[in-house]
């Protein structure tokens, strides 16, 4: 299954959010026919702002994660291109798989939450942010990483896949993402492994956050000043005499 969400859709007014929809619905036709599947299978549940899509049995799932993700991504940057700044499309990709029950009013199931949790992920959100060229952000489930992406079907570059940590209301689980054409695993600016959303940069690009990475530590100084040269982080070593700042009391 394949959840999709729409990047500050709420930012549109309503004619924009028109004309997210239909750029939405056809961006995915598009995709699905560049990769030879056929769309008209798929059971669709509308979100407004995306979809939860299930894939018919016997789909390749190689090519849904190698092909469909990436073909999104390029038919998305050609529309922002050509697109002012609020017409610009972005979105984030979770997929999954496991049992699903349809009701009346829609599909039920834990893989379902999963789906939903796994599109919701901050460190998804913070890839996204961290590649403004991009348009599509991928997370999978590690049940997704390990049958399909760690066997490197269809031409998939495991090592592009950074692994992280996601924490949404009471889920919790390891996941894998990938942003095509960049390599995530040299962002600094993304968290991975972080149990926890790092600030966000603002709209100017400024105060972008250091990747955290699995297995270091946070070191917060807060009015420590050091002369000279410096080394700070697990099994580092500091050079140089280090002073503390006083405040008028003269306490430290």
């Amino acid at each position: 299954m394949m959840f999709v969400d729409m990047e500050s859709y709420s930012r549109h007014d309503d004619a924009g959010q028109v004309n997210a929809q239909t750029s939405f619905r056809l961006l995915m036709q598009r995709a699905a026919e560049q990769c030879g599947l056929e769309r008209e299978g798929w059971e669709i549940q509308p979100t407004g702002d995306g979809e939860l899509a299930l894939f018919p049995l016997g789909t390749p799932e190689p090519r849904i994660v190698a092909d469909l993700v990436p073909a999104m991504d390029r038919i998305l940057r050609d529309h922002n291109r050509h697109a002012g700044q609020y017409a610009q499309v972005r979105m984030r990709v979770a997929f999954h798989q496991g049992l699903v029950t349809k009701t009346e009013n829609g599909y039920a199931g834990s893989a379902v939450v999963t789906a939903a949790r796994l599109v919701e992920a901050p460190p998804l959100k913070d890839a996204l942010a961290s590649f403004p060229e991009a348009a599509v952000a991928m997370i999978v489930s590690s049940t997704i990483y390990r049958e399909v992406v760690s066997q490197s079907y269809s031409g998939i570059r495991k090592e592009r896949y950074g692994r992280v940590t996601v924490h949404v209301k009471s889920f919790g689980d390891e996941a894998w993402i990938f942003v095509p054409d960049e390599n995530i695993n040299s962002a600094t600016v993304v968290p991975l492994g972080a149990t926890t959303p790092a600030p966000r940069p603002d709209a100017g690009g400024a105060g972008r956050v250091q990747a955290e990475l699995a297995g270091g530590s946070r070191f917060d100084f807060g009015s420590v000043v050091n002369h000279g040269p410096a080394v700070f982080g697990d099994h580092g070593q500091a050079w140089g005499a280090a002073a503390r700042r006083t405040d008028g009391d003269g306490r430290q």
